[in-house]
């Protein structure tokens, strides 16, 4: 039987931890021996993976107070992550996001076993700390493969990365089936992910607010909590629109919402490839971006699949909202666009892809480039520092 070790600091709520369940879940189901790494214990979960995938606690998640505290504790970690992966006895690895893939890195040296590192943004717009980009530069080319969910993200790693082991992979998209059925009170554009100032909620905000008095019968919702949920709430009542927003907090099922609503909204600051956006393309909801970051461009062009606006403009986003709002038929042919063109994100599409490039499947039975050409030049973008896992 196949083995891999999934490694991550947590399975709380995060774009990234959805991945790594749907990924868990769909390799144990199919006869392989999973092994789910974390550093946060499991009281802290918001996704479950399936009972047959073994989930292994090493702790060693804490604020560190000085520098040599940070230091210590990393070291223990890295200890604590090597004797967690050699448990398994799993001779693939695979790392996820920033600072614990380096982490994996440092603590697979000397095992013998296959590194694989699965970078979940794009470093050339979003920095981790000046210390862990210094370590990612550094240490990111002694894995076996570096994969990135965007064609940005690629090019990015590919300044310090062999692009020999660079390797581009779709996100994987699992739609659940219809369950009890949602409803809006009114038409309503949807924002959702974390509320955190990287999303740019407080632009959507303003935005709505400068059209809402042309459309007094829609409203707007936001799925997802975070730091920023206070002061998002106080921003609409300032604005006036209090009445006209609704908080519904955060949701391990978003998908009853994407099939309630009419629009989606992601005016992020910078992103890699958000599985909100493609989940809500996959239900065929029309889609309204900023040209933050690339990743999202990869998916959403403008007038084709969605509709592309500059990164905090909230002129520009009102009057693209406006625009959607007022053409039904434009909403249907943007949302009719966005489903076709997240196909490749389907199970049975994507999960090949990953077994490839991880190493549980021969190229030979499922030929995949190493590196994907963009189909399109990637525009830059302007990011912020800290990273969200």
């Amino acid at each position: 039987m196949s083995k891999v070790a999934l490694v991550i600091s947590d399975l709380g709520r995060g774009g990234t931890q959805r991945v790594l369940t749907n990924l868990a879940n769909s390799w144990s189901q199919s006869g392989v021996e999973v092994s789910v790494v974390t550093l946060q214990n499991r009281d802290r979960d918001f996704f479950q993976p399936h009972p047959s995938v073994q989930r292994i606690e090493i702790g060693g998640v804490s604020e560190s107070k000085s520098l040599f505290s940070a230091i210590r504790s990393n070291l223990n970690r890295i200890r604590a992550i090597r004797e967690g992966i050699r448990s398994t006895g799993a001779p693939i690895v695979v790392g996820f996001i920033g600072a614990t893939n380096i982490l994996v890195i440092v603590a697979c040296i000397g095992l013998g076993i296959r590194v694989v590192i699965s970078e979940r943004n794009d470093p050339n717009v979003q920095s981790i700390g000046r210390i862990w980009d210094f370590f990612r530069w550094a240490f990111y080319r002694f894995a076996d493969t570096v994969t990135a969910n965007s064609h940005g993200a690629v090019e990015s790693l590919a300044r310090y990365v062999p692009r020999r082991k660079l390797v581009y992979v779709p996100n994987i998209l699992v739609i659940p089936p219809e369950s009890e059925p949602f409803s809006f009170a009114c038409p309503t554009v949807l924002a959702v992910g974390c509320l955190h100032r990287q999303k740019a909620f407080d632009i959507l905000l303003e935005s709505f607010a400068l059209i809402c008095g042309q459309i007094t019968d829609w409203r707007l919702a936001f799925v997802g909590d975070g730091p920023e949920n206070d002061a998002l709430q106080e921003q609409a009542q300032r604005l006036g629109i209090g009445e006209q927003v609704q908080w519904l907090g955060a949701k391990e099922d978003p998908f009853p919402f994407y099939r309630a609503a009419e629009i989606f909204v992601l005016p992020s600051r910078y992103e890699g490839t958000p599985n909100v956006l493609l989940e809500a393309m996959a239900c065929g909801l029309p889609v309204l971006v900023s040209d933050g970051s690339p990743g999202p461009l990869e998916w959403v062009e403008e007038g084709i699949s969605g509709k592309v606006v500059p990164v905090e403009n909230a002129q520009a986003l009102a009057d693209a909202l406006l625009e959607l709002i007022r053409d039904p038929a434009l909403r249907k042919r943007l949302g009719q666009a966005a489903k076709s063109r997240v196909a490749e994100c389907a199970p049975e599409k994507a999960v090949p892809v990953w077994e490839q490039v991880v190493g549980l499947r021969s190229a030979e039975k499922m030929p995949v480039p190493p590196f994907f050409p963009s189909p399109q030049p990637s525009p830059g973008g302007r990011g912020s520092r800290g990273e969200r896992e």
